[in-house]
Formats: C-alpha cells, structure tokens, sequence
C-alpha cells in the first residue's frame, strides 16, 4: 500500500477500503478489526420491540388503560429524555413497564431501571423481557442481580390484566 493511498485513508479522504486494507493495516497496528452492519431501510429500530409491547398490552381491560412512551417527570436543573416503555393507569394506580428485547449488560439494564424507578415511582412495575434462549440464560446466570423483581407466570399477570387489575412487580418473559 503507498503511503499516499494510506495518508488518504487517515485522513478519511480514500474513496474506498477494502476489507483486505483494513485488515492490513490493523495487524500492522496490533489491532483486530471489527465490522458492524446496521439495517437499512425504514427509520424504525424497535419496531420488533413495539409490536411485542402492543401484544402485551391487548390484555389490558378497563378500568386500566395505558399509554406508551410516557416521559418521566421532568426536573428544573436538566432536561428529562428517559420515559417508560408504557404505563398502565387506572384503578388506583400506576404500573411502569419496560421492555427489553436482548440483555447484553443486565447490570447497566438495572441501573437505568433503578433511576427511573427512584425518579418516578408507581404503584407497580413490570420488567419485561423477551423470551429467546440469550435473554433466559442471562437471567439464569445473573438471577441473584434480580431478586427485588420476581419472575412472574404469564397466566397470572394475564388474569390481573384482563380482570383490570394492575399485575404485582417483577419480571415476565414475553
């Protein structure tokens, strides 16, 4: 490779690298490289996660009714950007409910859970989790880290849903 051609490629000024360049210029670097492919197409990330929280959320019977992306209350010093997957209201109460799809880092999952709580505290809160192999060995393996949220069974959560009462805390694989 010349050093012009490298020099370009430094200067993110190269109009193209192949694979086989960076790979060469990683190992001249003691570096493995990495590639990441992102989803082209419709801007909507999550639209997996929203349709799995809306199939969810057809148990719900009144009194209860929810709304989705519910920001948390915000504060004078800084601007709020967090908000709940959704919230259940109605029948005296309030249930949070997050919704996550894939658990790479469960600590840094309940840290963000744990301010939202601190920061806006419902009656009730429900932890979501996507039923896949990953996300279930995850949990067995961390199952110490959760036990302020208790695995729920489906058919009584459901039961509560559909009776409109809000479901107790913990945590359901959906």
């Amino acid at each position: 490779m010349s050093r012009v051609h490298y020099g370009q490629i430094e200067n993110g000024r190269a109009p193209k690298l192949t694979l086989d360049e960076i790979n060469r210029i990683a190992a001249v670097l003691g570096l493995t490289p990495s590639l990441r492919l992102y989803p082209a197409g419709a801007p909507v990330r999550d639209a997996g996660q929203a349709a799995r929280l809306m199939r969810f959320l057809a148990w719900v019977a009144p009194p209860l009714f929810y709304r989705l992306e519910v920001a948390l209350p915000g504060v004078e010093t800084r601007l709020e950007r967090r908000a709940w997957d959704a919230v259940l209201f109605g029948g005296h109460g309030r249930t949070a409910i997050e919704l996550e799809m894939r658990l790479r880092d469960i600590q840094a999952v309940l840290r963000r859970i744990d301010l939202k709580r601190r920061d806006d505290p419902a009656e009730s809160f429900l932890l979501l989790v996507a039923d896949t192999r990953t996300n279930r060995r995850v949990l067995a393996e961390f199952a110490s880290l959760l036990v302020d949220l208790p695995r729920l069974r489906p058919l009584d959560v459901r039961g509560s849903l559909r009776a409109g009462k809000h479901p107790p805390t913990g945590l359901l694989l959906v």
